[in-house]
C-alpha cells in the first residue's frame, strides 16, 4: 500500500513527495542529479552509479551532512545504462 510508480524524467524528482529518507538510482548519471540532492532529507542515503568512462559506472553511496554536503563512500566499478533526461510519458 505504500508504494507508488511514476514515469518521467529521473532528474527532476519527486519535488511533492519529498523530502525522502533514501533515494536509490538505478540508471548511470553523468553526475549526482543536484534536484534529486535537494530531495533528499539530511542523513539521508543516495545510492547511484556515477559515469566514469563511457562503459564503466562508479557505485557511490552519499550520506547527506547537516552542512548539505556529502559524506561519499566509493564501491566497485559496474556497468549500468544510461539516465536520460527529458523523458516524459508518451
Amino acid at each position: 500500500p505504500n508504494i507508488y510508480f511514476h514515469f518521467g524524467d529521473g532528474f527532476e524528482g519527486l519535488p511533492e513527495f519529498a523530502p525522502f529518507d533514501k533515494i536509490l538510482i538505478t540508471a548511470a548519471a553523468p553526475s549526482i542529479p543536484e534536484k534529486l540532492w535537494e530531495q533528499l532529507k539530511v542523513r539521508g542515503i543516495m545510492v547511484i552509479p556515477v559515469d566514469e568512462s563511457e562503459t564503466v559506472q562508479r557505485m557511490l553511496r552519499l550520506t547527506k551532512k547537516k552542512d548539505g554536503m556529502a559524506k561519499r563512500e566509493s564501491f566497485d566499478e559496474f556497468s549500468f545504462v544510461p539516465m536520460l533526461q527529458g523523458k516524459s510519458q508518451g
